[in-house]
């Protein structure tokens, strides 16, 4: 599919925020999901890996580090809610290992070509603290009994969609397990979690 077209006004930071809000129908599925099941200390590091526009930093607060490919995305992050952002390869970042209590990477992998999502899975680990999680959270390609889901997926930008059986291939030789198959109140995407402890 050319990703020329509509889908150059998505390098705009705004038009990007609310084709998210939008195509989530306004519900906040992964951040309810983060609350819900990740404990954190007051004082936890945490990475996200492929920020975007650095929504999550108002959930996480003055530990987060955002890094992204996009520049126009980060400055607009930063503009909006301040933090720490910087442009990076999710394959391999310039950070120290043994630097994060969470590293966390949402909507990443259906970017990625296979050996990039091991890559960066990889470099997730490499850049946790001892005892830290890695988590992945990714859109899972909808079987065809979900045609709108499957149709909603096949307008993002990402060139992998892949099956939940093809992601899990990907991670468990890893040390990722699937947590959560569908991340409840996302429908009909479904997106599942991935957590590796490093």
């Amino acid at each position: 599919m050319d990703r020329r077209g509509p889908y150059a006004l998505l390098r705009d930071p705004r038009v990007y925020r609310l084709k998210t809000w939008l195509l989530s129908f306004g519900r906040a599925s992964v951040r309810d999901y983060l609350a819900r099941h990740l404990v954190l200390p007051q004082d936890a590091r945490i990475l996200d890996v492929a920020c975007g526009t650095g929504r999550r930093s108002l959930d996480f607060g003055r530990h987060y580090w955002g890094v992204d490919c996009s520049l126009p995305y980060l400055a607009h992050g930063k503009r909006r809610h301040g933090g720490c952002f910087a442009v990076m390869d999710a394959t391999a970042m310039a950070f120290p290992k043994d630097r994060f209590d969470l590293v966390l990477a949402v909507g990443l992998c259906h970017h990625l070509p296979d050996d990039a999502v091991r890559a960066a899975a990889n470099e997730m680990l490499r850049v946790a603290r001892p005892g830290g999680r890695a988590v992945v959270i990714d859109g899972i390609l909808p079987p065809w009994s979900n045609p709108v889901g499957r149709v909603l997926f096949s307008c993002d930008r990402g060139r992998y969609p892949r099956p939940l059986a093809a992601l899990t291939g990907l991670l468990s030789p890893l040390g990722y397990a699937c947590e959560c198959r569908s991340i409840p109140r996302s429908f009909p995407y479904q997106r599942a979690v991935f957590v590796a402890r490093a």
